[in-house]
C-alpha cells in the first residue's frame, strides 16, 4: 500500500498541530525533512522524541519528531509523527512537502482503517472509537470506551470459537462417519448453540439502555395550550429556550433541548398544544406534536394543578394510552384544585420539585440503576447481527429432524453473521462506510 499522510488535529490555531505520515516509506521521507544536530539514520530509535529542524522552501520550523516502527504503532505499519507549532497555515505547509516527497494524502479514517486491515483492531472496536470521539456525556463515553477496549469482540470471538469448535467436530462425523457417533455431535452442537443462544439474548437485551445510553432519553412534554409546557421546559434546561406568552398556540412546532443529568443525556421535545384548530400552521405544529408522542421514550403530560381536568385534558390522556406517562401538574404556586396520587406537583415559574421530574425520567425508563460495569450494546449494526445470529440458532435448535449436513450449512451462517460485528466477515462496502465517519488525519 501506498505511504499516506494527513494533518491529524483540527484546523486553526493551537499549541501544537500533528502531521502524521504511515507506511513504508514513512520514515525515509520524515527524516529528508528533518534536520537534528549529530543524528543519522541508523540513530532514530522507535518511540523516542527528537528535537530538529523541519526545512520547508524558504522557512525551518523547529518542532520534535517521533518515529514508531511496525508493526509497533497505531497503524501496524511504520509510523512518523511531526510535533509542530499550532498554525494552520504552517501545518497545510508540511504536509505539502511530505506529499512531494511522495506520500499521498490520507483519506477520512484511513490511519484507523489500516490499523483494522493489519490486525490491530476489530471493526466493533474502530465504531466505538467513533463513539468516544463523539460523546456528548459520562454514559455515552464509559459504554464506548467499554466497547473501545475490545469487550464485545472478546465476548462474540468465544461464542464464535465454541462454533466453530462444534463445526470442526461436526465436520469430522461428516468426513469419517465409520470413526464418529453423529448423534452425540448433534447433542454437542446443541448444547454449544442452547450456550450461545443465552449469551447473545443478554446482550441484545441491554440494546434498549445502550441505545438511551448513546443518544439519549427522549421525553415529549405534552399538554393542551397554556398549561406552561414552554415555561416547563425553559425550567428542566435553566434557560430561557420557549417563547412563553398568555395567548393560545403560541408554540406551533417542535422544540428540541438537550441537558445532561446523572451522566445521562435527556432529549426534552416542547410540542405544539394539542387541539382543534383552524389555523393551517398550528394544524401541523400538533400534527407533529402527536408524531412526538409515538416516537419519545417517555410523556411528560403536563396539567394545570389550580384546575381540574376538563374534556381537552382527558381527550389527551386518551391518546397517551399504553404509553410511558409522567403527570405534571404545574403551578403548584397556586391553589390546588386537581388531585392526583401519582402526579407531580411543581412549579415552572419557581422552580418547584423540577429536579424530581428528571428522577422520575431516570426510573421511569430503567436508566437509574445503569451498570457500566456491563457490557452494552449502543450500536444499531451490532445488534441488527446479533438478531440474526440469535434467529438463526433458534432455526437450528427449533428443528425436528437433524442432518448434520444442514446443521454445518446453519452454524457457518451463525459464525459469519458474528463475524460482521467484529469485521471478519463483514463486506469493503460497511468497512468503507464506517471508516467515512472518522475525520481526516485519525
Amino acid at each position: 500500500m501506498s505511504t499516506i499522510a494527513q494533518i491529524s488535529t483540527p484546523l486553526g490555531s493551537g499549541g501544537i498541530a500533528i502531521v502524521r505520515i504511515s507506511g513504508e516509506s514513512a520514515l525515509e521521507i520524515g527524516r529528508s525533512l528533518f534536520y537534528c544536530k549529530k543524528l543519522q539514520n541508523s540513530d532514530i530509535l522507535p518511540r523516542m522524541l527528537y528535537l530538529g529542524d523541519f526545512e520547508l522552501d524558504d522557512a525551518t520550523e523547529k518542532c520534535m519528531m517521533v518515529y514508531f516502527k511496525a508493526p509497533y504503532s497505531f497503524t501496524g505499519e511504520d509510523v512518523v509523527e511531526f510535533q509542530i507549532h499550532g498554525g494552520e497555515y504552517l501545518a497545510a505547509k508540511v504536509l505539502d512537502k511530505i506529499l512531494e516527497k511522495g506520500a499521498v494524502l490520507a483519506e477520512n479514517g484511513e490511519f484507523s482503517k489500516r490499523a483494522f486491515l493489519n490486525g490491530k483492531m476489530s471493526l466493533d472496536e474502530a465504531e466505538a472509537t467513533i463513539d468516544m470521539i463523539m460523546s456528548t456525556s459520562d454514559a455515552q463515553l464509559k459504554a464506548s470506551s467499554k466497547l473501545a477496549h475490545g469487550n464485545l469482540y472478546k465476548t462474540v470471538k468465544e461464542i464464535q470459537d465454541n462454533i466453530k469448535d462444534s463445526l470442526a467436530s461436526l465436520e469430522v462425523t461428516l468426513d469419517y462417519p465409520e470413526h464418529d457417533d453423529e448423534q452425540t455431535s448433534i447433542d454437542d452442537v446443541k448444547t454449544v448453540l442452547t450456550n450461545a443462544l443465552d449469551r447473545l439474548q443478554k446482550l441484545q437485551d441491554t440494546f434498549s439502555e445502550g441505545e438511551k445510553i448513546r443518544f439519549g432519553i427522549d421525553v415529549a412534554i405534552v399538554g393542551k395550550p397554556n398549561v406552561g409546557k414552554s415555561s416547563l421546559l425553559n425550567a428542566l434546561i435553566g434557560e430561557d429556550r420557549a417563547i412563553v406568552t398568555n395567548i393560545k398556540g403560541t408554540t406551533r412546532d417542535t422544540l428540541k433541548e438537550t441537558i445532561n443529568y446523572q451522566g445521562l443525556k435527556i432529549n426534552f421535545i416542547d410540542t405544539a398544544g394539542i387541539r382543534d384548530s383552524d389555523d393551517a400552521v398550528e394544524k401541523i405544529g400538533v400534527q407533529k406534536s402527536i408524531q412526538s408522542i409515538e416516537e419519545s421514550d417517555i410523556i411528560l403530560f403536563v396539567l394545570d394543578s389550580s384546575e381540574d381536568m376538563d374534556k381537552e385534558d382527558k381527550e389527551l390522556e386518551k391518546l397517551l394510552k399504553d404509553k410511558k406517562v409522567i403527570y405534571v401538574l404545574n403551578k403548584s404556586d397556586k391553589k390546588n384544585k386537581l388531585q392526583l396520587p401519582n402526579g407531580l406537583y411543581v412549579s415552572a415559574m419557581n422552580g418547584e420539585n423540577i429536579e424530581k421530574i428528571l428522577d422520575e425520567i431516570l426510573k421511569r425508563t430503567r436508566m437509574d440503576k445503569i451498570d457500566y460495569s456491563q457490557l452494552y450494546i449502543t450500536n444499531k449494526r451490532h445488534y441488527e447481527a446479533l438478531k440474526s445470529a440469535i434467529n438463526s440458532i433458534k432455526q437450528v435448535l427449533e428443528e425436528k429432524i437433524f442432518t448434520t449436513d444442514i446443521i454445518d450449512m446453519q452454524i457457518k451462517k451463525i459464525w459469519q453473521k458474528l463475524g460482521e460485528i467484529t469485521g471478519e466477515t463483514a463486506n469493503e462496502a460497511i468497512i468503507d462506510e464506517i471508516f467515512s465517519k472518522f475525520c481526516l488525519g485519525k
